[in-house]
């Protein structure tokens, strides 16, 4: 795996840590958080068959599938699945477990990912099946824990989606890098190959996106890189730094005052960063390289010699 880079402009610079916070997500879903409960659950927190049926009667429960149980606020997505005899899984599940998960247009938003025994039955229409290799349920959620959730992702997605998971997965620190390994020595060869190799610095699916095309192209690349007075930086490549922004939306006066403010500490420097918005890393993705690819050829080459005095300095 890829790691956070050990860069730091200038040489005599002295970095402090890169922030560590609490996990961002669950690796299991609980019936607070979904808003649904088997029958068996209720049953252990006190409830009986008949106080079942005048929660039903009173509306404060409905009664979802065979067995399970569903309040007012209970996930549309999990009570669709659990209706249709299905658990909610793949990039669905990761969603609900606080992952980062890439854009999707409308289709693919109302298309649900599932699972169920053996994979048995046709799905309903918009409901896309994963196999549990199983003859029955192997865990009793109504949403596949993230493990889970993540196998099934990795050999239904394309590489780069399942690698934003995974890498979301150890940014939010709901995984730990070796948990993740064990997920790819687990996986057949060829899902392995789709994937490739992984970083654990990505801050978010856009920037996984990035440096993977970048990578890819040849360009070695440095993430997480420490500029005296602007803190870190996202990527160095081919004498470029670049941020990019992993939120769909606006970021905000603050925001955008504090990204000044970081540019001016780099211009300092003598350096320059270019920052890619979520627009342009998912919603025009090729008019995006090109550019970036023409930023690296016309001001690459200074870029490079500020960085090479920077370390010498």
């Amino acid at each position: 795996m890829h790691h956070a880079s050990d860069l730091v402009l200038p040489a005599s610079a002295w970095p402090w840590p890169r922030p560590v916070g609490p996990p961002q997500g669950t690796r299991h879903l609980t019936q607070e958080e979904l808003g649904l409960a088997s029958r068996r659950e209720l049953l252990a927190m006190g409830y009986t068959d008949s106080r079942l049926i005048r929660s039903v009667r009173s509306g404060r429960l409905r009664r979802v599938a065979r067995g399970w149980y569903g309040n007012a606020v209970a996930v549309p997505r999990a009570r669709r699945a659990l209706r249709h005899g299905y658990r909610l899984t793949c990039i669905d599940a990761a969603e609900l477990h606080g992952v980062w998960t890439p854009y999707r247009d409308e289709e693919e938003r109302h298309t649900l990912h599932v699972y169920r025994p053996n994979g048995s039955t046709v799905a309903p229409g918009r409901m896309l099946t994963h196999s549990s290799r199983s003859r029955s349920w192997t865990e009793p959620d109504a949403v596949a824990s993230l493990p889970l959730a993540l196998e099934h992702a990795m050999r239904c997605l394309s590489g780069e989606r399942a690698a934003i998971l995974l890498e979301s997965a150890m940014a939010r620190r709901l995984m730990v890098p070796a948990e993740v390994q064990r997920l790819l020595d687990d996986a057949p060869a060829a899902v392995r190959s789709r994937i490739g190799s992984l970083s654990t610095a990505s801050d978010s699916g856009s920037e996984t996106r990035v440096v993977r095309w970048l990578r890819r192209r040849g360009f070695q690349v440095e993430q997480q890189v420490f500029v005296d007075g602007a803190g870190y930086v996202d990527l160095y490549v081919g004498g470029v730094l670049m941020e990019i922004d992993g939120r769909d939306g606006h970021c905000g006066p603050d925001a955008f005052a504090k990204d000044r403010r970081r540019d001016l500490h780099t211009g300092r420097h003598g350096l320059q960063i270019l920052r890619l918005s979520y627009a342009q890393v998912w919603l025009t993705w090729e008019d995006t390289q090109d550019a970036v690819l023409e930023t690296i050829a016309e001001v690459g080459a200074f870029g490079r010699r500020k960085v090479e005095q920077l370390l010498a300095s």
